[in-house]
């Protein structure tokens, strides 16, 4: 809006308000706080302070993560000229019930709700006034906490290994040492890593084993700056606020025989569900390739697990390179495919399915961000009711 809040609040501690004396009589003469603004604008103060921004502008995004939104945020200058009316704004008032959840997590807020309610407010005097008259109608903005599970939980994290130049194994303890919630083969947590960075990471350690959650991260020099913040300041020891287990990802644990193809850091989800199918006794096999070993993570674990004799490195460097269409080339309706990489080796995953004839039930995929959707064109169609055979036309959009 105008900033006022920010210009008269006494603990701002910024421009004339940082002088004891002008502090003083905003803190003990709240009548004065129009004229001390308008003298705070006089001297040129009053610019939008970053540092002290509280509002996250981020947007969901249609694979469900959040990430700062790409379109034009309000942030305007302090506009001292400005001459609020009523009639002119649509502001968005958010009392007490429509308050977002007190935890450090996104929100969405709804303003259309918002809105309605600054259309509906009373000033204080007619609050008062129809108060003593025993006005029932009055509304009562009582906050409740959201009922259920906090949508995040605080961790601290207890190790932060280097498992090559690039990419870090981190390892997350709840604060009390307490199991944490519990997580399924394939699942992800979002991570906190600061209010504009909410990154998503898949779990790459033992569902099983619920007194840690693992995580294994790329540092993306030309990425858009979480993961090398997250790389920078997340030492052992640093308190962090994640989201619970999510799981879009899910494995099938009745196929009778599971092909996993991991791509570089891809296989993070892929070890979750090795540790799965060894501990449920299934037939699967855990395919991985790096370029090569100096710049690849995870491969001291997978040379340790207990089902090391299932885990099959492909290294270009060493001519070793997968031969994804023969590994792919006798598919069955009982076989279950998942894959999870960079763009260029999914393609190369799904290409090779579907040329095999593999169904889409079967094959399972887990991209690092959505894939770009091809342009259809529309066309004319009928939908036949199957009760009535009744023939409804339906036209492109």
């Amino acid at each position: 809006m105008c900033g006022r809040c920010m210009k008269t609040c006494p603990w701002n501690l910024e421009g004339i308000f940082a002088e004891a004396p002008f502090r003083w009589t905003a803190m003990h003469v709240p009548q004065l706080a129009r004229p001390l603004a308008k003298l705070d604008d006089m001297v040129g103060n009053g610019d939008l302070n970053w540092t002290k921004k509280w509002w996250w502008d981020l947007e969901q995004q249609p694979h469900g993560g959040y990430s700062p939104t790409e379109h034009e945020v309000n942030a305007r200058e302090l506009q001292p000229e400005l001459d609020l009316k009523y009639e002119d704004q649509t502001l968005a008032v958010y009392p007490a019930p429509l308050a977002p959840h007190p935890y450090p997590f996104p929100d969405p807020m709804d303003r259309e709700k918002g809105i309605e309610a600054y259309q509906k407010m009373i000033s204080a005097e007619e609050y008062i006034e129809r108060l003593d008259a025993g006005d029932k109608d009055l509304p009562v903005h009582v906050y409740n906490v959201p009922e259920g599970d906090a949508p995040v939980i605080r961790v601290e994290v207890s190790l932060a290994e280097s498992m090559s130049d690039a990419i870090t194994k981190y390892e997350l303890r709840s604060i009390d040492g307490s199991p944490l919630p519990e997580f399924t083969a394939g699942a992800h947590i979002d991570i906190v890593v600061a209010p504009e960075f909410l990154r998503q990471y898949s779990l790459s350690g033992d569902p099983a084993d619920r007194s840690k959650y693992q995580i294994g991260i790329l540092r993306e020099d030309e990425g858009k700056g979480g993961s090398l913040l997250l790389h920078r300041i997340f030492e052992k020891g640093r308190k962090i606020f994640i989201s619970r287990p999510i799981n879009h990802f899910p494995l099938d644990e009745k196929a009778a025989r599971t092909l996993l193809f991991g791509g570089g850091i891809g296989v993070t989800p892929l070890i979750a569900m090795g540790h799965r199918l060894h501990k449920i006794g299934a037939d699967f096999e855990l395919h991985y390739s790096i370029s090569n070993k100096e710049t690849a993570g995870y491969l001291d674990d997978l040379s340790s697990v207990a089902w090391k004799d299932k885990v099959h490195l492909h290294v270009s460097s060493e001519g070793t390179r997968a031969d994804i269409a023969g590994l792919l080339a006798k598919p069955d309706g009982d076989t279950h495919l998942y894959t999870c990489g960079s763009d260029r080796y999914m393609n190369a995953i799904v290409e090779a399915a579907e040329g095999a004839g593999w169904g889409d039930e079967n094959v399972h995929l887990e991209y690092f961000s959505v894939p770009e959707l091809p342009e259809y064109e529309n066309f004319n169609f009928s939908i036949r009711l199957a009760k009535s055979g009744k023939i409804i036309p339906v036209r492109p959009a």
